[in-house]
């Protein structure tokens, strides 16, 4: 189980709206908020948005986090990051400790990826842009067995501790027939500057209505 509870009812968000007999509501966290809500400081590189999902009374409703999108620069779309994503992507900013071994430098960075598809329900093309995570393996060398003190527990101890309270805190994927809530992190580097209606966050799955959320930006 992840995410967060609910609050009892859409209007206590920032923003909420009807589409397809469901209720989407959501608010963007300050950059105070998020700093301290994770034992790194991911303020600077995301948007950290609180969504939640109210099911219509007696239905169930289908909910996966990659279905909410942000408006992204020259006309892309913004899919969220996952937690792995997110750690690696903080945890590059610090000086990664070299592992020798007879194999090779195991190396874990965050990178951005590209996808082109149709909207199932307008018809229209559309380009997504997202970030991955991934393992590269490199020359090495031969291990070096002289005792010291291993720096490379402290690093890795830090990335898996954020990225379990990113997943934590995450919105949660499934199918539910109650009201569920959680935080969506998006990369600012790919996300579209507000304009002054906010950022626009828009859900693309299983209804044919659009369901698109307006997030003021004046308090990130």
């Amino acid at each position: 189980p992840s995410g967060v509870t609910a609050r009892s009812k859409p209007e206590y968000y920032a923003v909420h709206v009807e589409a397809g007999g469901r209720t989407f509501a959501a608010s963007l966290l300050s950059a105070d908020q998020v700093k301290h809500l994770f034992a790194s400081d991911i303020s600077r590189k995301y948007l950290v948005i609180e969504v939640a999902c109210y099911p219509e009374s007696g239905t169930s409703m289908e909910v996966r986090p990659d279905s909410f999108t942000a408006d992204g620069r020259d006309n892309d779309i913004v899919r969220p990051s996952d937690a792995m994503t997110v750690a690696a992507r903080m945890e590059q900013k610090r000086e990664e400790p070299k592992l020798p071994s007879e194999i090779g430098d195991v190396q874990t960075e965050a990178n951005i990826g590209y996808e082109t598809g149709t909207d199932p329900y307008s018809g229209r093309r559309v380009h997504s842009t997202y970030e991955g995570v991934g393992v590269g393996v490199g020359n090495g060398s031969a291990p070096d067995r002289t005792p010291r003190s291993d720096p490379s527990s402290d690093w890795a101890h830090d990335m898996e501790t954020l990225q379990r309270q990113l997943e934590d805190r995450g919105l949660p994927s499934g199918k539910f027939d109650h009201p569920v809530a959680g935080y969506l992190y998006y990369p600012i580097a790919l996300v579209k500057k507000p304009g002054k209606e906010g950022y626009r966050l828009k859900y693309d799955g299983d209804i044919r209505d659009t369901a698109v959320l307006l997030l003021p930006a004046k308090h990130h």
